[in-house]
């Protein structure tokens, strides 16, 4: 069954979809409603519905502004937003935001049943092929540290000598940051270095490869860096990657290094255009304007989302959401790391003490300087001071 969940402030829209649809009939369950965004996202939030019906005019919290949260924390739920707006900038932003379905009121309940069986299909699709690509990454992990495979295909060749274990650990944060600031430019370094890794892992065809668990690994783990970014843009993998992850693909992928490596390229292509147009989208100067004044003020104890939205020049609320959409962390994160980073280079460069860096670092209490720290460090002040000495 998937679970459904509608929000409209139209006690008569929620009836009609509530009443009109013969749930008990098909493969879906109405698990909630609520009159407004702000009252549905907690419970959206403890429900965890696979498809999300909302309205996108509604007070408090709109469609929008909900759909931005949802596709944010929830990324996998499916959205269907309702207006009685044909405007070609609601869909348009419904569709950055990442909305699968967009529809004019009245929508009749066979209009609704006919939309909620397309998006059902197209998350059995993304569970098939997620569930293919997730057994290729164990039968991967489990390969490297078992002697056989139950595949012949893709066993390694019985005279390769291959320590899994730096692989296995391999830093995905390093490819993950490197993905998350390249350019264009840079994709064929960072393909060249990664495809290096695999050393002679092909050979003249597919099935003499020596290593093909090994090219599968790696290319999970690209996958896993390309996700995250994605995820944090508010985007989905399935749409940002150029071809289906299925297993067919994926085979098709290790067949050789030209193959394998324009295959990555293709993907990496796709992921920083999507990045670009989110990052450097009508929101950027906004953005660089919020962090500047953050870097050059987070000593004071005053500065807070206000402060920064007036400098900007936009409500505190626009700012919190424009914010953690454009780069995937709150205000009080950012403005926390920044804080953190510049703590850390007090302790390791000057003999200040801990109740200074503190008032240095716009903190007032020194306790809940120490407290913060520890959390984001790992370490206390203290500890950390000696560990870099």
């Amino acid at each position: 069954m998937y679970k459904v969940f509608l929000v409209d402030d139209e006690i008569v829209v929620r009836e009609g979809i509530r009443n009109n649809i013969p749930w008990e009939k098909t493969a879906f369950i109405l698990t909630g409603e609520a009159p407004d965004g702000e009252i549905a996202l907690e419970m959206i939030l403890d429900i965890k519905p696979d498809i999300l019906i909302t309205d996108i005019k509604m007070p408090f919290i709109d469609g929008l502004t909900l759909s931005r949260i949802v596709k944010k924390n929830m990324p996998w739920i499916k959205i269907i937003i309702l207006s009685g707006h044909d405007e070609f900038n609601y869909a348009r932003e419904a569709i950055s935001i990442g909305v699968e379905e967009y529809l004019l009121k009245p929508v009749s309940s066979e209009e609704m049943l006919k939309t909620l069986n397309k998006i059902s299909r197209r998350i059995d699709e993304e569970k098939e092929e997620l569930l293919s690509f997730e057994n290729f990454k164990a039968q991967a992990r489990s390969s490297f540290t078992d002697d056989t495979s139950a595949d012949s295909d893709l066993r390694p060749a019985a005279e390769t000598v291959f320590d899994p274990a730096g692989l296995l650990n391999i830093d995905d944060d390093l490819f993950f940051t490197k993905l998350k600031y390249a350019a264009k430019k840079d994709i064929d370094s960072i393909v060249q270095e990664y495809v290096a890794m695999l050393g002679n892992s092909w050979g003249e065809t597919p099935k003499d490869n020596e290593n093909p668990l090994l090219i599968y690994f790696l290319f999970g783990e690209i996958i896993v860096s390309i996700s995250k970014i994605a995820e944090s843009l508010g985007g989905d993998i399935y749409k940002i990657v150029p071809f289906s992850l299925n297993q067919k693909n994926i085979k098709e992928l290790i067949s050789s290094r030209t193959v394998f490596t324009e295959k990555v390229k293709s993907i990496i292509t796709s992921l920083i255009e999507f990045r670009d147009s989110h990052t450097y989208g009508r929101f950027q100067s906004v953005i660089v304007k919020a962090r500047e004044y953050i870097d050059n003020n987070f000593s004071s104890t005053d500065i807070s989302l206000y402060s920064t939205a007036v400098h900007v020049g936009i409500s505190p609320n626009h700012l919190s959401t424009v914010f953690a959409q454009e780069t995937g962390e709150n205000f009080i994160e950012y403005l926390t790391k920044v804080r953190i980073e510049r703590a850390k280079q007090l302790l390791k460069t000057t003999a200040m003490k801990s109740a200074e860096i503190a008032a240095e670092t716009g903190f007032n209490d020194p306790h809940y300087f120490s407290y913060i720290f520890k959390k984001n460090t790992g370490f206390s002040p203290r500890d950390f001071r000696l560990k870099e000495k």
